[in-house]
């Protein structure tokens, strides 16, 4: 399997590139059945590095001024048999926080600054928590309203300021979807990129823990 898994040495920059553009609404870390992951990128302005997230909970730093595009940055990085990238960015000048959702429920919203070294380093380890399957990651420079959904097609609407940062990158997070009858969390996105007739129907604004909402006919995730 070992390089069959690798997808860095499979797709060249341009190819992975083409792919990207096709992912218009790349919200969760999905693998299609041949078995390479769809990439998630996000923006690099306002950047000097290009952090590469991986399944192994790794990052990798690539400097920017190295690269022609920051979809090069997956080609200077020396990962690990089997080790796949999930997450492309910039860093914003480790500014906001970085968002990460579990299979299990819960959502951690890690500062930014923890990513931050003195010395230039080409790999961070223990970039997020491993203990379950990573569903959503993206960094924020401010609180933004997601929308989570559940294996019971459960849909909870809420405010990532309900989710106090931390500085520990291997943050469990905070229970955000509670599980029922062995439900899990299988999606989150940005509330711009649904079609809710009354989103604030779906909205936990006091607390989070919630089952969740029952999706209404019309309504897209």
């Amino acid at each position: 399997m070992g390089s069959n898994q690798n997808l860095i040495t499979m797709q060249s920059a341009e190819s992975l590139r083409r792919k990207i553009e096709m992912e218009k609404r790349n919200d969760s870390i999905r693998e299609s059945p041949s078995g390479t992951a769809t990439i998630k990128i996000g923006d690099d302005s306002n950047s000097g590095e290009i952090l590469v997230f991986t399944t192994l909970c790794n990052v990798y730093k690539v400097q920017k001024k190295e690269l022609m595009d920051k979809v090069q940055a997956l080609q200077k990085i020396d990962a690990e048999p089997g080790e796949r990238p999930v997450y492309l960015t910039g860093e914003k000048r480790y500014k906001g926080f970085l968002i990460v959702a579990f299979e299990n429920g819960k959502i951690g919203k890690i500062s930014m600054e923890s990513y931050k070294t003195e010395y230039t380093r080409k790999k961070l380890r223990s970039a997020f928590n491993g203990e379950s399957r990573l569903v959503f990651i993206e960094l924020i420079e401010h609180d933004i309203d997601l929308v989570a959904v559940s294996s019971i097609k459960k849909v909870v609407l809420f405010n990532t300021s309900l989710i106090n940062a931390v500085d520990s990158r291997t943050t469990k997070g905070v229970q955000v979807m509670k599980p029922k009858d062995g439900s899990v969390m299988i999606k989150v996105t940005r509330l711009e990129n649904t079609k809710f007739a009354d989103p604030e129907y779906y909205r936990k604004s006091d607390s989070l823990n919630a089952i969740g909402f029952y999706l209404k006919p019309g309504d897209e995730i």
